[in-house]
């Protein structure tokens, strides 16, 4: 009986150092540090450890719902919406820049600049519009929608 004796080994996973323990205790207090600063102070560039503004918000069941687009009225009589494929520019960065592109309407012009470089055989645009659609919401159902230019340009 002897030959045919089980022999069991218990394992137990190593402890962890004291260093070990100083290096994740420190990096759990940074990481929470940067998700503090990007939660009360940061910008979609900061993601994951900031906020994702588009997802961020929170709209009151009786609130306004907007969206701002770019639309362009090109040479041959075509309206045509700009896009972030279309420049470059994201719709974000753009909506960051409200108040810029209202008291400085040639900024579209860069935007019309920016879609000639991708799109060098479309038709110049003549004119370019910051336009926001608005939804008027009543108990969380929507009771009107208007169109705002809010800002405007021409070549």
């Amino acid at each position: 009986m002897g030959d045919d004796a089980v022999t069991t080994t218990s394992y137990s996973p190593p402890r962890l150092t004291t260093r070990g323990r100083g290096i994740r205790i420190a990096g759990t207090i940074i990481a929470t540090g940067i998700l503090i600063y990007g939660s009360l102070g940061g910008s979609d560039y900061m993601f994951p450890f900031g906020p994702f503004r588009m997802y961020a918000g929170y709209y009151p069941p009786n609130g306004v719902i907007t969206s701002t687009d770019v639309k362009a009225r090109t040479a041959d009589g075509h309206t045509v919406n700009v896009t972030q494929a279309d420049t470059g520019i994201p719709r974000g960065d753009i909506e960051g820049e409200l108040s810029a592109y209202e008291a400085n309407p040639s900024m579209l012009g860069g935007l019309a600049a920016a879609y000639h470089r991708r799109h060098p055989a479309a038709s110049p645009f003549i004119s370019v519009q910051l336009v926001e659609q608005r939804w008027q919401l009543h108990d969380r159902k929507l009771v009107s929608s208007t169109t705002v230019v809010l800002s405007r340009w021409h070549a």
